[in-house]
């Protein structure tokens, strides 16, 4: 599956963050037309949580497990909430024209103390089979030794495309990549590159929740990296840049490899 691509949609690219429960369905229709016209590549797609679940699991501290009752409550609810924004995700592109299936995380992987421990990825195979495009997403899962936790949509598509040999993991943000401040100069700018150990300092950040934000993103981007997969962050409000993105083509966006300059 080297031609297989993962598309992360952040969550506050297609939700509005500021709002709970509010999906932004202007966004999801015009990416649902791009990816209509780069169908059928083969690609995953993972969302994140965005104003649905993040409140939900941060008020509840689901990611520690279960502890108390109040811990079970806040599980439950953010599951369901998942599966909600899960549903409208995919009923929006599917009104695109795009041909998609939702596939919620805790349906098919199990962590053990927040690491990815079994994933069965059956139905992934079969729809891709015949031209659906899966969509998971970041999802209150059950874990071995937790009993449950929260698992990232980063963390899940970072895993995607090394268990599957993707070519390319493209992270949809609402901002044009990753924004840096030159510790010499101080300028403020776009980073096309991003290498481990660069003298540099993450200057915007993109979500900061309960799942990490940014630096997730870039963490879990750089595991896929060493790994031989590419890695773009691009602005997935930007018409264009994520059909560009997906199908090889130079677009504005932040690049990350583990080989220096």
């Amino acid at each position: 599956m080297r031609e297989l691509t993962i598309l992360k949609l952040g969550g506050s690219l297609i939700t509005d963050k500021e709002k709970t429960f509010t999906l932004r369905r202007d966004v999801l229709e015009d990416i649902g037309r791009e990816l209509r016209e780069v169908w059928p590549t083969p690609l995953i797609i993972v969302h994140g949580g965005g104003s649905y679940a993040h409140p939900i699991a941060k008020t509840y501290r689901v990611s520690e497990g279960y502890k108390t009752p109040e811990h079970l409550k806040g599980f439950l609810e953010t599951a369901k909430i998942v599966r909600r924004l899960n549903s409208e995700v995919v009923e929006n592109l599917v009104n695109s024209g795009f041909p998609c299936i939702g596939i919620p995380a805790s349906t098919f992987i199990i962590t053990k103390n927040g690491r990815i421990e079994t994933c069965n990825l059956d139905a992934f195979f079969t729809a891709l089979d015949i031209g659906v495009t899966p969509i998971t997403c970041g999802d209150a899962v059950f874990d071995r030794v937790l009993k449950f936790t929260i698992l990232s949509g980063d963390t899940i598509a970072s895993y995607l495309s090394v268990r599957l040999k993707a070519k390319r993991i493209v992270f949809a943000l609402d901002v044009d990549g990753v924004y840096i401040r030159d510790r010499v100069t101080g300028e403020v700018k776009l980073a096309e590159k991003l290498t481990p150990g660069m003298p540099i300092e993450v200057f915007k950040t993109v979500e900061e929740d309960v799942t990490g934000g940014i630096i997730k993103k870039i963490e879990e981007g750089f595991e896929a990296a060493e790994k031989g997969v590419e890695v773009l962050l691009v602005n997935g409000l930007a018409r264009g840049r994520i059909k560009s993105a997906i199908i090889g083509e130079e677009t504005i966006g932040t690049r990350l490899s583990t080989k220096s300059p």
